[in-house]
């Protein structure tokens, strides 16, 4: 049983006190279980003056596209999957005060973080972050619909941290963030506003190629095994820095094993063709 001491040890042996840090996590991956679950591994953090940041990503607020919003080289082929979709109905809207995520795609832990009163929420109706602690308004408060990164760019300039907790870097979503810093424009996905106006929303593209830039990050990660969960620990500095610049080095870093992959191949041309 993995109890929170065991958790905290990790945490200041990461030097991670009082440090901003986005978390990617598998509990599963700790082999046995934490007592507390993603309760334990927040307050965990929490107690050491941190302030988590998560994914809390809703994909079924997207909706289908419109002309208007569907430019070429958007990772979305000839539209065909998008246009003959099925999409949530219900009319409901997204809200930064709502508690909603898609579970199945971001876990537990940022379930649990999201679901506390004091957590704060980046406006985005599909691809929010979340965030707990001292510093959870300044990291979220500035992401909006076309200003997906927002986050990541507040913990880079924080001197913040990215910690991978039993996972690979294909969840690593900040390598977007350097994506976007290396040229490549997002792409364009569709929601509603509180009008119920379909709107342009930017957002990630395929992360299965990610695992690439092991050999670029491998000196840069800090190390540690709790369980059998290893906690892989970057400065968030160091892995914007170093996969911006592979991917302007050598683009193709990114793309994954499926040749034919939309998402990949437009990423390599720059991303969507924008009107302005």
């Amino acid at each position: 049983m993995i109890e929170q001491q065991d958790l905290i040890r990790a945490i200041e042996q990461l030097g991670l006190k009082g440090a901003e840090v986005c978390i990617h996590a598998s509990l599963r991956s700790f082999g046995e279980p934490v007592n507390g679950g993603a309760k334990t591994i927040t307050d965990a953090f929490l107690s050491c003056g941190c302030t988590i940041l998560a994914p809390a990503f809703t994909y079924h607020y997207q909706v289908k596209p419109i002309p208007p919003y569907m430019p070429e080289r958007n990772g979305a082929g000839d539209y065909t999957y998008f246009l003959n979709g099925s999409y949530d109905d219900t009319g409901q809207i997204f809200s930064i005060t709502g508690k909603d995520i898609s579970t199945q795609e971001m876990g537990l832990l940022p379930e649990y973080i999201l679901s506390q009163q004091e957590s704060h929420r980046g406006n985005h109706p599909l691809n929010s972050f979340t965030a707990i602690g001292p510093k959870a308004k300044k990291l979220t408060e500035n992401q909006n619909p076309t200003d997906l990164y927002a986050s990541f760019r507040t913990l880079t300039d924080d001197n913040g941290f990215v910690l991978l907790m039993g996972v690979g870097l294909d969840k690593a979503t900040i390598i977007h963030y350097a994506e976007q810093l290396a040229g490549r424009t997002p792409f364009m996905r569709w929601a509603l506003d509180k009008a119920y106006n379909v709107i342009p929303v930017f957002t990630g593209g395929c992360s299965d190629g990610f695992e690439n830039f092991e050999g670029i990050l491998k000196n840069t990660a800090s190390e540690i095994e709790v369980g059998k969960s290893l906690w892989r620990c970057y400065k968030a500095k160091d892995i914007t820095r170093l996969c911006a610049n592979e991917i302007i080095r050598n683009p193709h870093i990114t793309h994954c094993a499926n040749s034919q992959c939309d998402r990949c191949n437009d990423a390599l041309l720059g991303g969507p063709v924008l009107n302005n």
